[in-house]
């Protein structure tokens, strides 16, 4: 067979293999196509800048859910499970009651921008439950396994680092 006709059929098949649902060329997605969707809580940790675990909310069992549109918004809800109120009016409480639920809590919206190349997704959070993370773009390194997603906020406004990881909702 001579060179060229080699080159061309080597070609044929690339693109044809290109076209194909399940051929490794067609299943990569950008951030953007995979982000987009409702995801659920499966891990939410904190470290220092030395590396070494800490608590980033009080309470257990935390459940959480984090939405990005296609259109560009946002919107994350971390909870923890604490106590009822007392007073079942949640604009009667007490101190400790209080406390419990400022520190058991992270919800924040906005708007959101993806950088394909550098792998990241630019928040814009426009309100969130702790007031100093209002920003015009937070950055998190966005890593995808199969169902799941990482961001990595390696900017905690704290110190140190977040890493939450999430799974999508079916």
């Amino acid at each position: 067979m001579h060179r060229r006709n080699i080159l061309s059929i080597s070609a044929i098949v690339a693109f044809s293999l290109a076209l194909l649902p399940g051929g490794a060329v067609g299943q990569q997605k950008s951030i953007k196509e995979q982000i987009v969707g409702v995801w659920t809580l499966v891990s939410f940790d904190s470290f220092d800048s030395s590396g070494a675990k800490i608590p980033n909310m009080e309470g257990g069992n935390l459940k959480g859910q984090y939405i990005f549109a296609d259109n560009g918004r946002m919107s994350l809800q971390v909870i923890s499970e604490y106590p009822k109120l007392a007073s079942n009016d949640r604009m009667k409480t007490t101190a400790a009651e209080e406390k419990a639920i400022a520190h058991g809590i992270l919800s924040y919206f906005g708007s959101y921008t993806i950088n394909e190349a550098d792998k990241t997704v630019s928040l814009n959070i426009e309100r969130s439950s702790f007031p100093n993370q209002v920003a015009p773009s937070v950055k998190r390194v966005a890593t995808f396994t199969g169902d799941e997603l990482k961001l990595d906020n390696p900017g905690r406004l704290a110190g140190g680092r977040t890493v939450m990881v999430w799974r999508r909702v079916k």
